[in-house]
C-alpha cells in the first residue's frame, strides 16, 4: 500500500499551501477546492482518475530513508501525495513515488481498484510525462501538455499564491511605465495604479481594470486572456532569472567548496570536470535566457511608447517560446533548489564520491537535454 506521511511530512504538506513553489508543486487539491465544481473543470480535468485530480504532485528530493524503496534510486523523483483532506493538508496523507518498487500497483491501490484499466493506463502515461518535465511552471506545463495532446482546463495553470505574492513588487515595477503611458499617471499615483494592474494581471486577467489595455491591443476577450497568460509567463521567467542572478555567487561557493570523499584521483577528476561543466552550462542558460527575454523588453518598450502592434503580435506567438525557456530555467531552479536542500547553510559540505557522481550526472543530463543550449557556438566556451 502507499506510504503514510510521517508527522514532519504533515508539517511539510501543510506548508505547501502557504509557501509552495509553482515550479516544484502541482497542487491539484487546491485547484479542486477552488474550481472543482465549475463546468470547465468537469469538462476538461487533468487526469481521468478522481483521486489524482485532488492530489499533490511534487518534484521531490529523496531522503536517505527513502532510498531503500528503489532498486536504482536517483537523487530526485516525482512524489504523488493523496491528502486525507484537500482543505486541511496538516492532516497528512498517503504517497507514492515514481520509480519505487511496484509503483504501478501502489498507485492503483491508492486511486482505487474500480478505476477502468484504460483510464489508469492513460493517467500513468500522463504521470510519466510530468515526471520527465524539469518543473511544473504553468507556462512550460501547458505548452508541453498541448504538444502531447492534452488540453485540460485553464484552472490547472495558475501560479501558486506564494509565487504571486513574491512576484508582485517585481511585476509592479516592470509595468509601471505602462501605467504612466496608458493612464497618464505619474509619481505615487503611477506606483499605486501599477500595483493594482499587477495584482489583476497576476490573478484575474478578465478584470475591468485591464479593459483599456485589451482595447489598445485590439484583442478579443479570448485573445486577451491568452495574451495575458503569455505576458505573465515572460514576467515569471524574468523574475526567475533575476532571482538566479542574486543567488548565483552563494550557490557557486557552496557548489565548489563541497569536499568529495575519495582516494581515487580519477573519480576526483571526473567530479571536478562535472562541476566545471555544470557551472558553465548554468551560466550559458542565464546568458541565453536573458537574450531571449530581451525580445520581450523591446516590444514592451514599444508599447510604452505608444506602439502596441509589436507587443500584441509577440504575445500571440509567445507560447512556442515557453518550452525552451521553461526547460532551461526549470533545470537551473532544480539544481539550485536541490543543492540548497542537500546542503542547508550550516550543513557540512561533504559528499561521498558515489553520491556526488549520481547527483552531478543527473544535473548534467538535465542541462544536456534542454533546447536553449542546443547548437553551441564557438564563442560559447564550456569547460570540459
Amino acid at each position: 500500500m502507499a506510504g503514510s506521511t510521517p508527522s514532519d511530512g504533515r508539517r511539510d504538506l501543510a506548508l505547501l499551501r502557504a509557501s509552495g513553489s509553482t515550479a516544484r508543486v502541482l497542487n491539484l487539491a487546491l485547484v479542486y477546492e477552488r474550481s472543482g465544481q465549475t463546468p470547465e473543470f468537469a469538462a476538461r480535468p487533468l487526469f481521468r482518475t478522481t483521486k489524482l485530480n485532488r492530489a499533490l504532485i511534487i518534484k521531490h528530493a529523496l531522503r536517505d530513508h527513502e532510498r531503500s524503496l528503489f532498486d536504482r534510486p536517483e537523487p530526485h523523483t516525482t512524489k504523488i501525495v493523496f491528502p486525507y483532506s484537500a482543505t486541511e493538508l496538516g492532516l497528512g496523507g498517503t504517497s507514492v513515488m515514481v520509480g519505487e518498487r511496484r509503483f504501478d500497483q501502489l498507485l492503483r491501490n491508492a486511486v482505487g481498484g474500480s478505476v477502468e484499466p484504460d483510464d489508469f493506463a492513460a493517467d500513468l502515461d500522463l504521470i510519466t510525462l510530468l515526471h520527465e518535465l524539469p518543473s511544473f511552471d504553468p507556462f512550460l506545463l501547458r505548452e508541453q501538455l498541448k504538444r502531447a495532446g492534452y488540453e485540460p482546463a485553464k484552472c490547472f495553470f495558475e501560479l501558486s499564491d506564494a509565487d504571486v505574492e513574491n512576484m508582485l513588487v517585481f511585476v509592479q515595477r516592470e509595468i509601471e511605465p505602462l501605467a504612466s503611458m496608458a493612464f497618464g499617471a505619474a509619481g505615487r499615483r503611477a506606483e499605486k495604479l501599477s500595483m493594482r494592474l499587477a495584482q489583476k494581471l497576476m490573478t484575474d486577467e478578465s478584470a475591468q481594470l485591464l479593459a483599456p489595455l485589451r482595447e489598445t491591443l485590439r484583442l478579443t476577450p479570448w485573445e486577451f486572456a491568452e495574451g495575458a497568460f503569455a505576458w505573465k509567463g515572460f514576467l515569471y521567467y524574468k523574475w526567475m532569472l533575476r532571482d538566479f542572478a542574486a543567488t548565483r555567487a552563494h550557490f557557486n561557493t557552496r557548489f565548489f567548496d563541497c569536499v568529495i570523499v575519495t582516494e581515487d584521483r580519477r573519480v576526483r577528476y571526473e567530479v571536478d570536470r562535472l562541476r566545471q561543466d555544470i557551472s558553465a552550462r548554468v551560466d550559458m542558460v542565464a546568458k541565453r535566457a536573458a537574450a531571449a527575454l530581451s525580445a520581450y523588453d523591446r516590444v514592451f518598450g514599444a508599447l510604452t511608447r505608444g506602439d502596441p502592434t509589436p507587443f500584441r503580435d509577440f504575445l500571440l506567438d509567445a507560447p512556442a517560446k515557453f518550452v525552451s525557456l521553461g526547460e532551461a530555467l526549470g533545470a537551473v531552479k532544480h539544481i539550485y533548489t536541490f543543492w540548497g536542500f542537500r546542503f542547508p547553510d550550516k550543513a557540512p559540505l561533504r559528499l561521498e564520491a558515489a553520491e556526488a557522481q549520481d547527483i552531478l550526472q543527473e544535473f548534467e543530463r538535465m542541462l544536456n537535454g534542454i533546447q536553449l543550449l542546443g547548437n553551441l557556438k564557438d564563442d560559447d566556451v564550456l569547460v570540459c
